[in-house]
């Protein structure tokens, strides 16, 4: 099987694929094995040619859904519950599909707060290269029964994009229900499909407010991905499941849709910040905040008008001047102190919070100008 001649070099690389929840899963809710069987083929096609593969699988909580009574998308119990049960579902399946070519799988769970520490992202990397170095397909998904907002990554699309970075992976393939990013549905008469997309193109031009049907994710979700990844010069591709070897068919640049990453790398830290930044978590500024970011100066609480989502202490969250994103950092409060302390001067913050430990919001040193990551 013959790879582009950008993979050619160097056939040992390591990919990333994250399947959406109808790519194993019918829409009712059942298993879809047929999919799974096909998936597993293309995997083992692909180690054959000498690649490594860690998993990135939606479809815990589609594939569960009908064990709960009163099933609900709204609740949040009904949604861990679902996801408890459909998990060993789908690694069951996989289990047995991969059987027939004696390879083990393994489960990896995890939440958004195991990449905030570094030992802890050092122990998932060790153990997933552990995996692999054992032949062993690693099937990573959040550990939704012990998420909260806070800590959530809101879609797996954010989490295969860290995966891709933690292990610093040179392609991510995301399989989903379109075949590539169109500019609107691709449903609609003339859609029109991008083969190729550069690593900074913008889309403001396209329609993306089309959810999944049965994930969490949608195409604004993935393009959330893309940002982060493209930037540290890994390359994504988004295709479509509904075909034999779906993902050789991706990275093959046949169908789908490939955006290139740049060719220069971002420093560790910036690269860190990027992919952790909170899918939703963000701070409305000032014009004077912004310019003063623009002149690498920390964020200040009299700069911040408003708080969208929900972020811990240390979290990497956006930074957005009338609703066009400018930077990223790591934040020094939560966005329920931040919601107290927006628009007091440095002076002020302990007529509002007890003990405030930071005059900043987010400091110079753990901030990212978005302009500078190209």
């Amino acid at each position: 099987m013959l790879l582009p001649k950008r993979w050619v070099l160097n056939p040992n690389k390591l990919i990333v694929v994250k399947l959406s929840s109808l790519a194993v899963t019918k829409p009712a809710g059942l298993i879809d094995r047929g999919k799974i069987k096909t998936i597993v083929s293309d995997l083992m096609n692909l180690e054959t040619s000498g690649y490594q593969v860690v998993l990135v699988c939606s479809g815990a909580v589609n594939a569960g859904k009908k064990c709960i009574e009163n099933f609900s998308k709204l609740e949040m119990s009904s949604l861990q519950a679902s996801s408890a049960v459909g998990q060993p579902f789908i690694i069951q399946e996989f289990s047995r599909e991969l059987k027939k070519y004696k390879k083990n799988v393994a489960q990896v769970l995890l939440t958004h707060e195991d990449f905030k520490h570094r030992k802890r992202s050092l122990n998932i990397r060790s153990s997933l290269f552990q995996l692999l170095h054992n032949h062993i397909l690693p099937i990573v998904n959040e550990n939704d029964t012990v998420s909260f907002d806070e800590i959530a990554f809101g879609d797996n699309d954010q989490l295969s994009a860290l995966i891709c970075e933690l292990m610093n992976a040179k392609l991510l393939c995301m399989l989903t229900g379109a075949d590539g990013l169109y500019d609107r549905s691709p449903d609609e008469e003339g859609a029109k499909k991008f083969k190729k997309v550069l690593f900074d193109q913008e889309f403001t031009e396209i329609d993306l407010a089309k959810k999944s049907l049965t994930g969490r994710g949608g195409m604004l979700t993935k393009l959330e991905a893309v940002r982060k990844l493209t930037p540290l010069g890994i390359d994504v591709y988004i295709a479509s499941y509904d075909f034999e070897q779906p993902i050789t068919r991706a990275i093959l640049d046949k169908e789908g849709t490939w955006f290139e990453g740049q060719n220069k790398k971002l420093t560790a830290k910036k690269s860190w910040i990027l992919t952790r930044t909170k899918s939703g978590a963000s701070l409305q500024i000032d014009l004077g905040a912004k310019q003063a970011l623009l002149k690498n100066s920390s964020l200040l609480p009299v700069g911040v008008k408003s708080v969208r989502g929900k972020f811990l202490r240390g979290d990497c969250i956006a930074i957005k001047y009338q609703n066009e994103t400018i930077a990223f950092g790591i934040t020094e409060y939560s966005s329920l102190e931040v919601e107290k302390i927006k628009k007091l001067k440095s002076s002020d913050l302990n007529t509002a919070i007890k003990n405030p430990h930071s005059k900043v919001i987010i400091h110079k040193n753990n901030l990212i100008l978005k302009k500078k990551l190209t």
